[in-house]
């Protein structure tokens, strides 16, 4: 019973690792879309951290969200077809741009944090992308 046990344990150890999906290199034009929208998630967390963000309307707020909320579904996409380790780098990476006291600042002086088009430009590309997206992954063979 022992050796059994030994035995099972031991296939699972080597076979497990086996079976589970493994890390695909992104291509380079699924590199360049992720880092942007890294920077546009870390704009929006920039707004929604700010004073501005306290002062929007309930629908705006909501907005902000759901902007945030398809990014975030758009590199879970991402992460799925090619590496499953990528939405943590995109989250780690997000918080660690939206810190930085330049971005801040560009944030500050062009869009006063919330304003100035910031929703309409992030509704456009958040459409724009996914259309990319969809087409590129549809052109890729199955990573799995």
């Amino acid at each position: 019973m022992r050796i059994f046990a030994s035995l099972t344990l031991t296939v699972i150890l080597c076979v497990g690792p086996a079976l589970a999906k493994r890390p695909q290199v992104l291509p380079e034009p699924m590199l360049v879309n992720l880092y942007a929208l890294t920077e546009a998630s870390a704009a929006l967390q920039i707004c929604g951290e700010s004073a501005s963000y306290k002062i929007l309307t309930p629908n705006d707020q909501a907005q902000l969200k759901r902007l945030q909320s398809n990014i975030e579904s758009l590199v879970k996409k991402i992460a799925r077809k090619f590496d499953d380790d990528l939405f943590s780098f995109f989250i780690h990476t997000r918080n660690e741009i939206a810190t930085r006291p330049d971005k801040v600042e560009e944030m500050r002086s062009r869009h006063q944090f919330c304003g100035n088009g910031l929703f309409e430009q992030m509704k456009r590309y958040v459409y724009d992308s996914r259309q990319k997206l969809d087409y590129f992954l549809s052109q890729q063979p199955d990573a799995r």
